[in-house]
């Protein structure tokens, strides 16, 4: 796991995360940061979880220059908080909550508010939570991506 300036994509075992993949390159690109990819899946799942899935979108990393980390963990927003501090996340991509929300993106954004946090939704729409410290920089960016 690379440890500097990152964009952090959080993806699930489903294969539609590949829009996050190709989200978060975008985005790394454009700020010159590197791209990791890290799923999380539930302890319970195991290794047999969603293997074709987890490969597919392992690939779908590799064709993006990222590498991708899965961890089997019960906590997923802990475990993606830490693995952000860890890596010196400077950006964080999701899916979009659908209902019923399951509060990952508002545990994650309340343990990193400086770290700005985008949610694509399944049509690939970008919606962004600022940082509650702006960067005026990061502002101007991020509204540029909308």
């Amino acid at each position: 796991m690379k440890s500097g300036k990152t964009v952090l994509v959080c993806v699930t075992g489903q294969r539609d995360c590949d829009r996050l993949i190709k989200a978060g390159r975008k985005l790394a690109d454009e700020l010159e940061l590197s791209l990791l990819v890290l799923c999380i899946q539930p302890a319970s799942s195991g290794i047999q979880g969603n293997s074709e899935e987890l490969e597919y979108l392992r690939q779908t990393a590799r064709d993006s220059q990222a590498e991708m980390t899965v961890y089997f963990n019960d906590d997923a927003p802990l475990m993606a908080v830490s693995v952000a501090k860890k890596v010196g996340a400077k950006h964080i991509v999701t899916g979009m909550p659908e209902a019923p929300v399951n509060g990952f993106v508002e545990l994650i954004h309340k343990l990193l508010p400086r770290v700005p946090v985008s949610m694509v939704e399944k049509n690939g729409k970008i919606h962004n939570i600022c940082p509650t410290e702006t960067d005026e920089r990061a502002a101007k960016m991020l509204a540029v991506q909308v």
